[in-house]
């Protein structure tokens, strides 16, 4: 069983953190999955059990338009027994109160719809570049060491 890391990423912020995360779980003996929102079916949600979710935020709060479809076709679905991580991306100067709203909105309909999320979850602002060692890679080894206790 492996863990699927589903982004949306428009100038590459989001791309460059989630495949770092994927390098990272790699690295720890995990399978991975990296899948970009517009591309991945819905029943790639239905059939697995674990998963990272990304993406940035645009136009105030709005989620990020290459995750739109997914994100309805997951209004209808059912997440009990399944877990998931979240990562934002954002810039607090056009929208400080709505920095990494669509984050936010993915974690929230996870959550009502019955998924357990695990960890806390983890906002950039920003570029992530300058960021990935010091604060995306502890988020992801306390991440990678959650699942390792629930043998993935």
């Amino acid at each position: 069983m492996g863990i699927y890391l589903i982004y949306a990423s428009t100038s590459g912020n989001v791309e460059v953190t989630m495949e770092y995360v994927s390098g990272f779980f790699k690295k720890q003996g995990f399978e991975v999955f990296l899948k970009r929102a517009e591309q991945t079916p819905i029943e790639v949600i239905e059939k697995h059990k674990k998963f990272v979710f990304g993406t940035s935020t645009w136009m105030h709060g709005n989620l990020n338009p290459f995750f739109t479809k997914l994100y309805e076709e997951m209004q209808k679905k059912d997440f009990s027994g399944k877990q998931a991580a979240f990562i934002g991306l954002g810039d607090r100067r056009y929208e400080p109160i709505l920095f990494c709203e669509g984050m936010i909105k993915i974690r929230n309909l996870w959550l009502k719809n019955g998924g357990e999320e695990v960890g806390s979850y983890l906002k950039i602002q920003g570029e992530p570049y300058g960021q990935l060692n010091s604060v995306v890679a502890p988020w992801a080894n306390m991440l990678s060491k959650t699942w390792a206790n629930y043998h993935v």
